[in-house]
Protein backbone atom coordinates (compact mmCIF):
# COMPACT_ATOMS: atom_id res chain seq x y z
CA UNK A 1 0.00 0.00 0.00
CA UNK A 2 1.05 3.59 -0.60
CA UNK A 3 2.23 5.45 2.53
CA UNK A 4 -0.76 7.75 2.85
CA UNK A 5 -3.20 4.88 2.39
CA UNK A 6 -1.32 2.82 5.00
CA UNK A 7 -1.48 5.64 7.55
CA UNK A 8 -5.19 6.16 6.94
CA UNK A 9 -5.77 2.43 7.31
CA UNK A 10 -3.80 2.37 10.59
CA UNK A 11 -5.92 5.23 11.96
CA UNK A 12 -9.11 3.37 11.03
CA UNK A 13 -7.86 0.16 12.71
CA UNK A 14 -6.87 2.06 15.85
CA UNK A 15 -10.22 3.86 16.04
CA UNK A 16 -12.15 0.65 15.46
CA UNK A 17 -10.20 -1.02 18.29
CA UNK A 18 -11.09 1.86 20.62
CA UNK A 19 -14.78 1.53 19.76
CA UNK A 20 -14.67 -2.19 20.55
CA UNK A 21 -13.14 -1.43 23.96
CA UNK A 22 -15.77 1.09 25.05
CA UNK A 23 -18.95 0.15 23.18
CA UNK A 24 -20.40 -2.46 25.58
CA UNK A 25 -22.02 -1.47 28.85
CA UNK A 26 -21.09 -4.81 30.41
CA UNK A 27 -17.32 -5.45 30.18
CA UNK A 28 -16.25 -8.30 27.94
CA UNK A 29 -12.66 -9.45 28.42
CA UNK A 30 -12.62 -11.04 24.97
CA UNK A 31 -13.78 -7.84 23.32
CA UNK A 32 -11.34 -5.78 25.38
CA UNK A 33 -8.50 -8.08 24.33
CA UNK A 34 -9.44 -7.91 20.64
CA UNK A 35 -9.90 -4.14 20.84
CA UNK A 36 -6.54 -3.59 22.50
CA UNK A 37 -4.83 -5.84 19.95
CA UNK A 38 -6.35 -3.81 17.12
CA UNK A 39 -5.27 -0.56 18.82
CA UNK A 40 -1.71 -1.81 19.18
CA UNK A 41 -1.65 -3.10 15.61
CA UNK A 42 -2.92 0.20 14.24
CA UNK A 43 -0.52 2.22 16.39
CA UNK A 44 2.49 0.14 15.39
CA UNK A 45 1.59 0.25 11.71
CA UNK A 46 1.10 4.02 11.86
CA UNK A 47 4.38 4.49 13.74
CA UNK A 48 6.43 2.64 11.15
CA UNK A 49 4.70 4.13 8.12
CA UNK A 50 4.86 7.70 9.42
CA UNK A 51 8.64 7.43 9.91
CA UNK A 52 9.15 6.18 6.36
CA UNK A 53 6.65 8.67 4.92
CA UNK A 54 8.28 11.68 6.61
CA UNK A 55 11.72 10.50 5.51
CA UNK A 56 10.57 10.25 1.89
CA UNK A 57 9.05 13.74 1.88
CA UNK A 58 11.94 15.52 3.58
CA UNK A 59 15.16 16.95 2.09
CA UNK A 60 18.30 15.36 3.53
CA UNK A 61 19.39 18.55 5.30
CA UNK A 62 16.08 18.59 7.26
CA UNK A 63 15.76 14.84 7.85
CA UNK A 64 16.94 14.91 11.45
CA UNK A 65 14.72 17.80 12.52
CA UNK A 66 11.57 16.36 10.95
CA UNK A 67 12.04 12.89 12.43
CA UNK A 68 12.92 14.29 15.86
CA UNK A 69 9.85 16.53 15.71
CA UNK A 70 7.81 13.41 15.08
CA UNK A 71 9.28 11.86 18.24
CA UNK A 72 8.67 15.07 20.19
CA UNK A 73 4.93 14.81 19.65
CA UNK A 74 4.73 11.59 21.71
CA UNK A 75 5.59 13.03 25.15
CA UNK A 76 3.41 16.05 24.36
CA UNK A 77 0.50 13.75 23.56
CA UNK A 78 1.14 11.66 26.68
CA UNK A 79 1.08 14.77 28.83
CA UNK A 80 -2.16 16.07 27.31
CA UNK A 81 -3.74 12.62 27.65
CA UNK A 82 -2.77 12.51 31.31
CA UNK A 83 -4.30 15.93 31.97
CA UNK A 84 -7.53 14.90 30.24
CA UNK A 85 -7.73 11.69 32.28
CA UNK A 86 -7.07 13.61 35.50
CA UNK A 87 -9.85 16.05 34.66
CA UNK A 88 -12.26 13.18 33.95
CA UNK A 89 -11.23 11.40 37.14
CA UNK A 90 -11.75 14.48 39.29
CA UNK A 91 -15.07 15.45 37.69
CA UNK A 92 -16.93 12.14 37.22
CA UNK A 93 -14.81 9.64 39.14
CA UNK A 94 -11.85 7.38 38.43
CA UNK A 95 -14.14 4.44 37.61
CA UNK A 96 -15.16 6.03 34.29
CA UNK A 97 -12.43 4.29 32.32
CA UNK A 98 -14.59 4.05 29.20
CA UNK A 99 -14.81 7.83 29.06
CA UNK A 100 -11.07 8.16 29.53
CA UNK A 101 -10.31 5.60 26.82
CA UNK A 102 -13.05 6.85 24.53
CA UNK A 103 -11.67 10.39 24.65
CA UNK A 104 -8.84 9.10 22.44
CA UNK A 105 -11.34 8.92 19.59
CA UNK A 106 -11.25 12.73 19.34
CA UNK A 107 -7.58 13.05 18.28
CA UNK A 108 -8.01 9.88 16.22
CA UNK A 109 -10.83 11.48 14.19
CA UNK A 110 -8.89 14.75 13.96
CA UNK A 111 -5.85 12.98 12.58
CA UNK A 112 -7.99 11.16 10.04
CA UNK A 113 -9.40 14.45 8.75
CA UNK A 114 -6.01 16.17 8.64
CA UNK A 115 -4.47 13.28 6.71
CA UNK A 116 -6.95 13.47 3.83
CA UNK A 117 -5.51 16.53 2.01
CA UNK A 118 -1.81 15.69 2.41
CA UNK A 119 0.11 14.56 -0.70
CA UNK A 120 1.22 11.04 -1.45
CA UNK A 121 4.86 10.02 -1.22
CA UNK A 122 6.44 11.14 -4.49
CA UNK A 123 9.50 9.01 -3.80
CA UNK A 124 7.37 5.87 -3.43
CA UNK A 125 5.54 6.74 -6.64
CA UNK A 126 8.86 7.20 -8.42
CA UNK A 127 10.08 3.75 -7.34
CA UNK A 128 6.84 2.34 -8.80
CA UNK A 129 7.66 4.03 -12.16
CA UNK A 130 4.76 6.50 -11.80
CA UNK A 131 6.98 9.39 -12.89
CA UNK A 132 4.42 12.03 -13.83
CA UNK A 133 2.38 11.36 -10.70
CA UNK A 134 5.53 11.59 -8.62
CA UNK A 135 6.45 15.01 -10.01
CA UNK A 136 2.88 16.23 -9.56
CA UNK A 137 2.79 15.22 -5.88
CA UNK A 138 6.18 16.86 -5.30
CA UNK A 139 4.97 20.10 -6.87
CA UNK A 140 1.93 20.10 -4.57
CA UNK A 141 4.16 19.93 -1.51
CA UNK A 142 7.02 22.21 -2.61
CA UNK A 143 6.56 25.50 -4.43
CA UNK A 144 8.89 26.55 -7.27
CA UNK A 145 10.61 23.18 -7.24
CA UNK A 146 13.46 22.99 -9.75
CA UNK A 147 14.37 19.81 -11.53
CA UNK A 148 17.68 19.59 -9.66
CA UNK A 149 15.90 19.94 -6.31
CA UNK A 150 13.38 17.32 -7.36
CA UNK A 151 16.20 14.90 -8.14
CA UNK A 152 17.78 15.70 -4.79
CA UNK A 153 14.50 14.93 -3.02
CA UNK A 154 14.46 11.60 -4.83
CA UNK A 155 18.01 10.95 -3.55
CA UNK A 156 19.27 10.53 -7.10
CA UNK A 157 23.02 10.68 -7.55
CA UNK A 158 23.33 13.92 -9.60
CA UNK A 159 26.70 14.13 -11.31
CA UNK A 160 28.65 17.30 -12.02
CA UNK A 161 27.82 17.17 -15.73
CA UNK A 162 24.11 17.24 -14.98
CA UNK A 163 23.46 13.54 -15.55
CA UNK A 164 21.62 11.50 -12.96
CA UNK A 165 22.13 7.98 -11.79
CA UNK A 166 18.81 6.20 -11.49
CA UNK A 167 20.32 2.89 -10.45
CA UNK A 168 19.50 3.51 -6.82
CA UNK A 169 15.85 2.93 -7.62
CA UNK A 170 16.30 -0.79 -8.17
CA UNK A 171 19.71 -1.79 -6.90
CA UNK A 172 18.70 -4.73 -4.74
CA UNK A 173 20.98 -7.08 -6.65
CA UNK A 174 23.94 -4.73 -6.09
CA UNK A 175 23.63 -4.55 -2.30
CA UNK A 176 26.44 -6.33 -0.50
CA UNK A 177 24.96 -8.52 2.28
CA UNK A 178 27.81 -7.57 4.64
CA UNK A 179 26.89 -3.89 4.21
CA UNK A 180 23.27 -4.64 5.07
CA UNK A 181 24.40 -6.60 8.14
CA UNK A 182 26.40 -3.61 9.36
CA UNK A 183 23.40 -1.34 8.83
CA UNK A 184 21.15 -3.75 10.73
CA UNK A 185 23.72 -4.02 13.54
CA UNK A 186 23.80 -0.24 13.95
CA UNK A 187 20.02 0.23 13.67
CA UNK A 188 18.97 -2.56 16.04
CA UNK A 189 21.96 -2.04 18.31
CA UNK A 190 20.99 1.57 18.94
CA UNK A 191 17.41 0.56 19.76
CA UNK A 192 18.64 -2.04 22.27
CA UNK A 193 21.23 0.35 23.77
CA UNK A 194 18.56 3.00 24.31
CA UNK A 195 16.14 0.61 25.98
CA UNK A 196 18.77 -0.90 28.30
CA UNK A 197 19.40 2.57 29.68
CA UNK A 198 16.21 2.06 31.72
CA UNK A 199 14.04 4.87 30.41
CA UNK A 200 11.03 2.63 29.79
CA UNK A 201 11.23 1.33 33.35
CA UNK A 202 11.23 4.88 34.72
CA UNK A 203 8.19 5.76 32.59
CA UNK A 204 6.16 2.66 33.42
CA UNK A 205 7.11 2.59 37.12
CA UNK A 206 6.98 6.32 37.80
CA UNK A 207 4.46 5.64 40.59
CA UNK A 208 6.94 3.44 42.48
CA UNK A 209 9.77 5.89 41.82
CA UNK A 210 7.57 8.72 43.06
CA UNK A 211 6.72 6.82 46.23
CA UNK A 212 10.39 6.15 46.89
CA UNK A 213 10.93 9.92 46.63
CA UNK A 214 8.13 10.64 49.09
CA UNK A 215 5.68 11.84 46.42
CA UNK A 216 2.07 10.75 46.49
CA UNK A 217 1.88 9.19 49.93
CA UNK A 218 -1.20 7.26 50.91
CA UNK A 219 -4.21 8.16 48.82
CA UNK A 220 -2.59 11.23 47.28
CA UNK A 221 -2.80 10.12 43.67
CA UNK A 222 -2.50 13.72 42.43
CA UNK A 223 1.10 13.93 43.67
CA UNK A 224 2.12 10.83 41.77
CA UNK A 225 0.28 12.07 38.69
CA UNK A 226 2.10 15.41 38.82
CA UNK A 227 5.40 13.55 39.15
CA UNK A 228 4.51 11.52 36.04
CA UNK A 229 3.59 14.73 34.23
CA UNK A 230 6.97 16.14 35.21
CA UNK A 231 8.61 13.12 33.60
CA UNK A 232 6.65 13.74 30.38
CA UNK A 233 7.55 17.45 30.40
CA UNK A 234 11.24 16.61 30.90
CA UNK A 235 10.96 14.13 28.02
CA UNK A 236 9.45 16.84 25.81
CA UNK A 237 12.12 19.39 26.77
CA UNK A 238 14.93 16.94 26.02
CA UNK A 239 13.56 16.08 22.56
CA UNK A 240 12.97 19.80 21.87
CA UNK A 241 16.65 20.51 22.59
CA UNK A 242 17.55 17.62 20.29
CA UNK A 243 15.40 19.18 17.56
CA UNK A 244 17.44 22.39 17.80
CA UNK A 245 20.84 20.67 17.81
CA UNK A 246 20.60 17.58 15.62
CA UNK A 247 21.47 19.26 12.31
CA UNK A 248 24.21 21.33 13.95
CA UNK A 249 26.02 18.72 16.01
CA UNK A 250 24.99 15.69 13.98
CA UNK A 251 23.60 12.34 15.14
CA UNK A 252 26.79 10.82 16.53
CA UNK A 253 27.90 13.75 18.71
CA UNK A 254 24.40 14.23 20.09
CA UNK A 255 24.20 10.52 20.93
CA UNK A 256 27.52 10.65 22.79
CA UNK A 257 26.45 13.76 24.71
CA UNK A 258 23.15 12.11 25.61
CA UNK A 259 24.85 8.92 26.82
CA UNK A 260 27.45 10.73 28.93
CA UNK A 261 24.73 12.87 30.52
CA UNK A 262 22.56 9.80 31.13
CA UNK A 263 25.45 7.97 32.84
CA UNK A 264 26.14 10.98 35.08
CA UNK A 265 22.43 11.27 35.94
CA UNK A 266 22.24 7.58 36.86
CA UNK A 267 25.27 8.11 39.13
CA UNK A 268 23.40 10.98 40.84
CA UNK A 269 20.27 8.81 41.23
CA UNK A 270 22.29 6.04 42.87
CA UNK A 271 24.03 8.57 45.14
CA UNK A 272 20.65 10.03 46.18
CA UNK A 273 19.31 6.56 47.04
CA UNK A 274 22.48 5.82 49.04
CA UNK A 275 21.82 8.96 51.09
CA UNK A 276 18.22 7.85 51.70
CA UNK A 277 19.36 4.38 52.77
CA UNK A 278 22.09 5.76 55.02
CA UNK A 279 19.56 6.57 57.74
CA UNK A 280 18.47 2.94 58.15
CA UNK A 281 19.41 0.77 61.17
CA UNK A 282 20.34 -2.83 60.61
CA UNK A 283 18.47 -4.25 63.60
CA UNK A 284 14.88 -4.14 64.79
CA UNK A 285 14.94 -2.99 68.48
CA UNK A 286 11.77 -5.02 69.02
CA UNK A 287 12.38 -8.66 68.05
CA UNK A 288 9.97 -11.23 66.65
CA UNK A 289 9.54 -9.89 63.13
CA UNK A 290 6.70 -11.92 61.62
CA UNK A 291 7.51 -11.45 57.94
CA UNK A 292 11.01 -12.54 56.83
CA UNK A 293 10.76 -10.18 53.83
CA UNK A 294 11.18 -7.30 56.29
CA UNK A 295 14.64 -8.47 57.38
CA UNK A 296 16.37 -5.79 55.26
CA UNK A 297 18.62 -2.95 56.31
CA UNK A 298 17.77 -0.18 53.85
CA UNK A 299 14.69 1.99 53.52
CA UNK A 300 14.23 1.60 49.76
CA UNK A 301 14.50 -2.19 50.00
CA UNK A 302 11.96 -2.10 52.83
CA UNK A 303 9.24 -0.06 51.10
CA UNK A 304 9.59 -2.18 47.96
CA UNK A 305 8.17 -5.13 49.94
CA UNK A 306 4.33 -5.16 49.92
CA UNK A 307 4.01 -6.41 53.53
CA UNK A 308 6.61 -4.11 55.09
CA UNK A 309 7.03 -0.48 56.02
CA UNK A 310 9.73 1.80 57.37
CA UNK A 311 9.56 2.99 60.99
CA UNK A 312 11.36 6.31 61.13
CA UNK A 313 12.56 8.38 64.06
CA UNK A 314 13.81 11.96 63.90
CA UNK A 315 16.55 12.64 66.47
CA UNK A 316 19.03 15.43 67.10
CA UNK A 317 21.55 13.39 65.12
CA UNK A 318 19.21 13.10 62.15
CA UNK A 319 16.72 10.56 60.83
CA UNK A 320 17.05 6.87 61.51
CA UNK A 321 14.78 3.85 61.52
CA UNK A 322 14.27 0.20 60.66
CA UNK A 323 12.07 -2.07 58.59
CA UNK A 324 9.01 -3.56 60.24
CA UNK A 325 6.11 -5.66 59.04
CA UNK A 326 2.67 -4.12 58.68
CA UNK A 327 0.02 -3.11 56.20
CA UNK A 328 -0.31 -0.05 53.99
CA UNK A 329 -1.17 2.30 56.85
CA UNK A 330 -0.22 0.71 60.20
CA UNK A 331 2.70 -1.28 61.59
CA UNK A 332 2.02 -4.66 63.16
CA UNK A 333 0.40 -4.24 66.60
CA UNK A 334 1.09 -0.52 66.29
CA UNK A 335 4.64 -1.08 67.58
CA UNK A 336 6.16 1.78 65.57
CA UNK A 337 3.48 4.34 66.40
CA UNK A 338 3.37 3.41 70.10
CA UNK A 339 7.05 4.22 70.47
CA UNK A 340 6.87 7.60 68.74
CA UNK A 341 7.93 6.49 65.29
CA UNK A 342 6.52 7.50 61.93
CA UNK A 343 5.43 4.49 59.87
CA UNK A 344 5.19 4.54 56.07
CA UNK A 345 4.92 1.63 53.65
CA UNK A 346 5.43 3.59 50.43
CA UNK A 347 8.42 5.93 50.75
CA UNK A 348 11.41 7.09 52.71
CA UNK A 349 11.19 10.52 54.33
CA UNK A 350 14.59 12.07 53.66
CA UNK A 351 15.94 15.51 52.92
CA UNK A 352 17.58 14.02 49.83
CA UNK A 353 14.22 13.09 48.27
CA UNK A 354 14.16 16.18 46.07
CA UNK A 355 17.76 15.48 45.09
CA UNK A 356 16.50 12.12 43.86
CA UNK A 357 13.65 13.77 41.95
CA UNK A 358 15.96 16.30 40.28
CA UNK A 359 18.41 13.53 39.37
CA UNK A 360 15.55 11.59 37.81
CA UNK A 361 14.47 14.65 35.79
CA UNK A 362 18.08 15.11 34.63
CA UNK A 363 18.14 11.45 33.56
CA UNK A 364 14.99 11.88 31.47
CA UNK A 365 16.22 15.10 29.81
CA UNK A 366 19.62 13.67 28.86
CA UNK A 367 18.06 10.45 27.62
CA UNK A 368 15.54 12.39 25.51
CA UNK A 369 18.33 14.52 24.09
CA UNK A 370 19.71 11.70 21.97
CA UNK A 371 18.93 8.15 23.04
CA UNK A 372 15.17 8.68 22.61
CA UNK A 373 14.88 10.12 19.07
CA UNK A 374 18.16 9.42 17.27
CA UNK A 375 17.95 5.59 17.07
CA UNK A 376 14.73 6.04 15.07
CA UNK A 377 16.31 8.73 12.89
CA UNK A 378 19.31 6.55 12.02
CA UNK A 379 17.22 3.40 11.59
CA UNK A 380 14.97 5.22 9.12
CA UNK A 381 17.66 6.92 7.04
CA UNK A 382 20.54 4.47 6.64
CA UNK A 383 18.76 1.81 4.57
CA UNK A 384 18.27 1.93 0.79
CA UNK A 385 14.77 2.72 -0.42
CA UNK A 386 13.80 -0.86 -1.27
CA UNK A 387 14.88 -2.12 2.19
CA UNK A 388 13.65 0.80 4.26
CA UNK A 389 10.10 -0.45 4.90
CA UNK A 390 11.19 -3.86 6.14
CA UNK A 391 14.04 -2.79 8.39
CA UNK A 392 12.23 0.23 9.82
CA UNK A 393 9.42 -2.17 10.77
CA UNK A 394 11.95 -4.52 12.37
CA UNK A 395 13.53 -1.61 14.27
CA UNK A 396 10.19 -0.43 15.66
CA UNK A 397 9.22 -4.01 16.55
CA UNK A 398 12.55 -4.39 18.36
CA UNK A 399 11.85 -1.17 20.23
CA UNK A 400 8.50 -2.36 21.59
CA UNK A 401 9.87 -5.82 22.36
CA UNK A 402 12.77 -4.37 24.34
CA UNK A 403 10.39 -1.97 26.09
CA UNK A 404 8.33 -4.93 27.31
CA UNK A 405 11.42 -6.90 28.35
CA UNK A 406 13.05 -4.04 30.27
CA UNK A 407 9.80 -3.13 32.02
CA UNK A 408 9.13 -6.73 33.06
CA UNK A 409 12.70 -7.26 34.25
CA UNK A 410 12.58 -4.01 36.25
CA UNK A 411 9.33 -5.09 37.86
CA UNK A 412 10.91 -8.39 38.92
CA UNK A 413 14.27 -6.98 40.07
CA UNK A 414 12.91 -3.95 41.91
CA UNK A 415 11.56 -5.83 44.97
CA UNK A 416 14.49 -8.32 44.97
CA UNK A 417 17.63 -6.17 44.78
CA UNK A 418 16.14 -2.71 45.33
CA UNK A 419 15.88 0.26 43.05
CA UNK A 420 19.45 1.34 43.81
CA UNK A 421 21.11 -1.69 42.26
CA UNK A 422 18.65 -1.73 39.39
CA UNK A 423 19.94 1.71 38.41
CA UNK A 424 23.52 0.51 38.88
CA UNK A 425 22.68 -2.18 36.32
CA UNK A 426 21.17 0.39 33.96
CA UNK A 427 24.28 2.54 34.34
CA UNK A 428 26.55 -0.38 33.44
CA UNK A 429 24.46 -1.13 30.35
CA UNK A 430 24.62 2.54 29.31
CA UNK A 431 28.42 2.49 29.55
CA UNK A 432 28.45 -0.57 27.25
CA UNK A 433 26.10 1.35 24.92
CA UNK A 434 28.53 4.29 24.92
CA UNK A 435 31.31 1.98 23.74
CA UNK A 436 28.98 0.62 21.03
CA UNK A 437 28.36 4.13 19.67
CA UNK A 438 32.06 5.06 19.81
CA UNK A 439 33.13 1.93 17.94
CA UNK A 440 30.32 1.25 15.46
CA UNK A 441 27.99 4.20 14.86
CA UNK A 442 29.01 6.63 12.08
CA UNK A 443 27.78 10.14 11.41
CA UNK A 444 24.90 10.05 8.90
CA UNK A 445 23.91 13.71 8.73
CA UNK A 446 22.91 14.92 5.24
CA UNK A 447 24.10 11.79 3.45
CA UNK A 448 22.36 10.42 0.36
CA UNK A 449 21.56 6.70 0.12
CA UNK A 450 24.47 6.29 -2.32
CA UNK A 451 27.02 7.81 0.08
CA UNK A 452 25.34 6.08 3.03
CA UNK A 453 26.08 2.79 1.29
CA UNK A 454 29.73 3.80 0.89
CA UNK A 455 29.86 4.67 4.59
CA UNK A 456 28.97 1.10 5.59
CA UNK A 457 31.23 -0.64 3.08
CA UNK A 458 34.11 -0.54 5.55
CA UNK A 459 33.92 -3.09 8.39
CA UNK A 460 34.69 -0.44 11.05
CA UNK A 461 32.84 2.66 10.04
CA UNK A 462 33.22 4.62 13.27
CA UNK A 463 34.95 7.95 13.21
CA UNK A 464 34.01 8.68 9.60
CA UNK A 465 32.38 12.07 9.38
CA UNK A 466 29.76 13.02 6.81
CA UNK A 467 32.09 15.74 5.52
CA UNK A 468 34.21 12.98 3.97
CA UNK A 469 31.32 12.08 1.68
CA UNK A 470 29.18 13.96 -0.79
CA UNK A 471 26.01 15.51 0.60
CA UNK A 472 22.97 16.72 -1.24
CA UNK A 473 23.11 20.30 -2.45
CA UNK A 474 19.58 21.62 -2.15
CA UNK A 475 20.19 24.77 -4.23
CA UNK A 476 21.13 24.50 -7.86
CA UNK A 477 19.97 25.57 -11.29
CA UNK A 478 17.26 23.72 -13.15
CA UNK A 479 18.31 20.64 -15.11
CA UNK A 480 16.90 18.81 -18.07
CA UNK A 481 13.84 16.76 -17.02
CA UNK A 482 14.38 14.34 -19.88
CA UNK A 483 16.89 12.42 -17.77
CA UNK A 484 13.97 11.34 -15.59
CA UNK A 485 11.62 10.78 -18.49
CA UNK A 486 9.39 13.70 -17.42
CA UNK A 487 8.56 16.53 -19.75
CA UNK A 488 8.51 20.12 -18.51
CA UNK A 489 4.91 20.52 -19.61
CA UNK A 490 3.79 17.64 -17.41
CA UNK A 491 4.88 19.51 -14.30
CA UNK A 492 3.55 22.84 -15.41
CA UNK A 493 6.90 24.53 -14.69
CA UNK A 494 9.76 25.83 -16.86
Amino acid sequence: LERKVSILFSIFIYGFGLILCVMLKTPSYTLLFVGRCLCNFGFGMGHVTSLVYLLELTPSYMRGKILVANQMVKPFGNSISGLVNLAISKSVGSSQWRLMLGSSLIPCALQLLLMLPIPKSFKWLYTKDKLEKSRKEADELYTDLTSYQYKALLDLNVKEDGESSITSKKRGSEINPSVVRRMVTVALGLIIVAQFSGFSAVMYYSVQVGHTSGIGNGDDSTGVFLFSEGIFVANFVGVLISLLLIERLGRRKLLLLSQIGTICSIALIVAAIFIVDDMAMSDDPWPTVVNPDCLVDTCTACVSQPACGFCQFNTTLGSTGFCIDGNSSLSILGRCEDHGGSYCSTDCHSRSNWFLVLSMISFVIYFSLGLAPIPFVIAAEIFPQHLRDMFTSISVSTYYSMTAIVSLVFGELYPVIGIKYVFVLFGAMTVIGLLFVILLVPETKSLTPETMYELFVEPWCCGRESSEYHVINSHASDEDDEILGISSSSSGRD
